[in-house]
């Protein structure tokens, strides 16, 4: 019954509202009815709530409630109660407005051995105790249509960075590359409007297919950025699901330089197969990424007589098998195949995501090679107190270009993070981060390059639950001392031309 009066509360608060447009009143007077109405309907709530209370007293000892107290029917004695929490008033809101924001965000302190402390190869080391920066994604998401099966979205993401070394993080300053911001995502989403598809997400606008992250290593085993496009993502098509997207990726082409550039036109398709069953627990996911241009002759020209990079269509196709473990946690196992750029790409030792670019520049003399990654990640309970997670990853190429050895390089590489941790209790837990990666290469004159290096952190975090890669947030505090053994490929050195840093610190990571 007290829902029943609640929901009516609620759509009597939108009441002054909608004869506030009927008057053409200001956006002050119509503030003011809603905060009346919001006032009138919160005194109703608590007088129902002190009415609850006193009924309880009477027949229960003495208790503090958490909720509102509602009376339902038991067949055991004849009378109880349940609660109507705040949640539901929020769910009840959200589903009648249609409105959600959503987050991410890290943010912390810390300060090393030697000066300011830095970040080194977390795409091979890993990231907890190794990351300085202040990443942040904000999603907002509006329903503005759903009647019967039909239903529209709009959905903006914005991303970027806020520096943790100065006071002030002023976008448009940028200090040191930090302080930046971008519209990564702005598109409209909609269900039942495709005949053969209607359970399916069916999109438009600036948008890309899911990404698959290796969270351990902060990179991405599946992306595609998106300048704009139009997809389709949970498509049920047989025993799976069907992800297909066709995106604009325009790149910057650069002479032999590095100086000057041409804007690229190049279009993205990317299509996934996933969710198909396998065993007990266990689906597999199959993939296939394409990206071609589509040139101008003054393009061509410019690569043919004043030394600019030639363009290369560049594709990546694999397989993912991910399997759900009995005692909790999983284990995701990837194989992937890449030529040119993207091949290219699985040879950096630090961020590893599928680019078709270097830091936002294509450039290199790329020959048709090809470089294979395998990569595991996951977490498990050793026990019902102890859990580890873990990434692993082994890499190899063939006549590819690398940004460090140029054409024609060969490269291996293999890298290791595991983190184990004691479980206090599902608040707490102490561990340790054990990281180390090698990786050679071989340039087009037999000559080889090394960089290696390895990492320890120990740490205790307070968290919400006992999942090390799935819950958040999550509060860490830690000691991290970090060894870059060889560097041939960057000539890397902490402050004071060091080889080696000790650091300690605090972060935050928050998603909601």
């Amino acid at each position: 019954m007290f829902r029943r009066t609640l929901i009516t509360s609620a759509i009597l608060m939108m009441t002054p509202l909608a004869q506030a447009g009927a008057a053409s009143l200001t956006v002050e007077q119509r503030l003011e009815l809603l905060e009346k109405a919001l006032k009138e309907t919160q005194a109703e709530l608590q007088l129902y709530k002190d009415k609850e209370i006193v009924k309880t007293q009477a027949t229960s000892p003495a208790k503090k409630p958490d909720a509102v107290l509602v009376k339902t029917e038991d067949t055991h004695t004849g009378d109880s109660y349940s609660s109507v929490t705040l949640k539901d008033f929020s769910k009840f809101v959200k589903d009648e407005i249609g409105f959600s924001y959503n987050g991410y965000f890290r943010s912390g302190w810390g300060t090393a051995s030697h000066g300011a402390p830095k970040s080194w190869a977390i795409g091979s080391l890993g990231r907890l105790g190794n990351e300085y920066s202040g990443w942040f994604d904000l999603q907002l998401k509006q329903r503005v249509y759903h009647e019967g099966n039909k239903r529209v979205d709009a959905i903006v993401m914005l991303d970027g960075n806020v520096s943790q070394q100065y006071s002030t993080g002023w976008f448009g300053d940028n200090a040191g590359g930090e302080n930046y911001m971008q519209f990564s995502d702005m598109y409209v989403t909609t269900q039942g409007f495709l005949p053969f598809a209607p359970e399916a997400d069916f999109w438009v606008g600036k948008h890309g297919a899911p990404k698959i992250e290796i969270q351990m290593l902060d990179w991405k085993t599946q992306r595609t950025d998106a300048a704009a496009g139009v997809g389709l993502e949970n498509w049920k098509v047989g025993p799976g699901k069907v992800d297909i997207a066709l995106v604009r990726e325009d790149v910057d082409d650069y002479d032999r330089q590095l100086k000057n550039k041409q804007q690229l036109n190049t279009n993205t398709i990317d299509l996934r197969y996933k969710e198909l069953p396998l065993w007990d627990k266990a689906s597999l996911m199959v993939s296939g990424r394409y990206v071609a241009a589509n040139q101008s002759s003054s393009e061509k020209y410019n690569q043919d007589n004043n030394g600019y990079y030639p363009w290369k269509d560049t594709w990546m196709v694999g397989t993912t098998l991910t399997q759900k473990l009995d005692a909790g946690g999983f284990n995701e196992f990837s194989v992937l195949l890449a030529n040119n750029s993207i091949a290219s790409s699985f040879s950096r030792y630090a961020g590893s995501s599928p680019f078709t670019t270097f830091n936002g520049r294509y450039y290199g003399d790329h020959t048709n090679g090809t470089a294979v990654r395998v990569a595991s990640q996951g977490e498990m309970y050793l026990r019902d107190d102890i859990i580890m997670a873990n990434a692993l990853v082994y890499s190899f190429g063939n006549d590819i270009y690398s940004y460090e050895t140029g054409a024609h390089s060969d490269f291996e590489s293999i890298r290791a993070v595991v983190r184990p941790a004691y479980i206090w209790d599902q608040y707490n837990q102490t561990g340790v981060e054990l990281g180390c990666f090698r990786q050679q290469n071989t340039d087009l004159t037999g000559n080889k390059y090394y960089e290696s290096g390895y990492k320890a952190t120990l740490f205790h975090t307070f968290k919400v639950n006992t999942s090390m890669l799935t819950s958040r947030p999550e509060l860490r505090f830690y000691g991290t001392y970090i060894k870059a053994d060889e560097t041939d490929l960057d000539n890397f050195t902490f402050e004071d031309q060091k080889k080696d840093q000790f650091a300690i610190g605090a972060q935050a990571e928050i998603w909601w």
